[in-house]
């Protein structure tokens, strides 16, 4: 099992329409996969089913909340993570046997969780500190640990931060894959997420393993995969416009691998909460944009 996350801590950039479409392309080429809605926006699972049937089916008993409250209350009826699994239904789209396409659904009371987790992981001197952190940081890990024979991959959309629920997906993660638009602002973030961020918070993470040689924590091999372009001004050989082509130049220069770009009216197209359905599995009939759109994001999910 892969446990990949999507994050960028910049804001609308594409992070939920791109877990959306390479999760359903991976389990639409014959794999097992589980995503997992991160964001207190809920927007992940809202691609999926509306609002108001998640209100009424699963806001009660089927979201992180579930499982993230008891935790920090020291409960002695913490669910596990496997109950929680909202299986999509999409068997029909999937054309390989065993196929699956699951959720771990999101709730907007995330936010005051990540508050409570954080002063969870404080400590007053360097022994607790490491202690508290180790054992934070980790929920996520541990209970993914108990899935990796139910699934191929996982896919974890962050939220737009870098709290401590986003450092609970990095540290069960495999890899990391930031979506980000192809400008100035997106390009400066980019070098602050992964050199400055992450790599400190690894560096951090691992000293906290040095101080407490505590056998129950593993080290953490975290790798990024690459910058995907997303909401790109295509022109029509299929390359990004003059000075977006600039930034994703620049972006090679630096050493970051750069996935095909997606298009920027790709989320126009996302996946429609009444159907259920991703574009990456649609052939639009009539829509030449839409069209292109289901194609490159066909190719970025084989790349992927």
């Amino acid at each position: 099992m892969k446990i990949v996350s999507v994050i960028n801590y910049k804001g609308g950039v594409g992070k939920t329409t791109l877990t959306a479409n390479l999760g359903a392309y991976a389990a639409s080429r014959g794999k097992r996969v589980l995503m997992i809605d991160l964001d207190p926006q809920t927007h992940l699972t809202f691609s999926f089913m509306t609002p108001e049937y998640w209100a009424g089916k699963y806001a009660d008993n089927k979201t992180l909340k579930n499982y993230f409250e008891p935790v920090i209350k020291s409960s002695d009826e913490i669910p596990e993570l496997s109950s929680l699994i909202i299986p999509l239904g999409m068997g029909n789209l999937l054309d390989f046997e065993g196929a699956k396409l699951d959720l771990i659904s999101s709730h907007l009371e995330l936010i005051n969780i990540d508050v409570e987790l954080s002063w969870q992981a404080g400590g007053g001197n360097p022994i607790t500190l490491a202690a508290n952190s180790l054992k934070v940081y980790s929920y996520l890990r541990n209970e993914l640990t108990k899935l990796k024979d139910d699934y191929d991959l996982v896919l974890i959309d962050c939220p737009p931060n870098f709290y401590v629920l986003v450092k609970n997906a990095l540290i069960a993660s495999d890899y990391y894959i930031i979506p980000a638009r192809l400008d100035y602002l997106s390009t400066l973030g980019i070098n602050e997420l992964h050199q400055k961020k992450i790599a400190a918070f690894l560096k951090q993470h691992a000293e906290y393993m040095k101080t407490l040689q505590d056998s129950r924590y593993l080290p953490v091999f975290l790798t990024l995969l690459g910058i995907v372009p997303m909401m790109v001004t295509m022109r029509r050989d299929r390359e990004p416009v003059a000075a977006e082509q600039e930034y994703m130049n620049e972006l090679k220069g630096k050493g970051y691998y750069m996935f095909a770009p997606v298009r920027n009216n790709a989320s126009v197209f996302g996946a429609k909460p009444v159907d259920g359905v991703p574009v990456v599995l649609t052939w639009p009939r009539f829509n030449l944009t839409a069209k292109k759109i289901v194609r490159e994001l066909q190719e970025l999910g084989e790349e992927f």
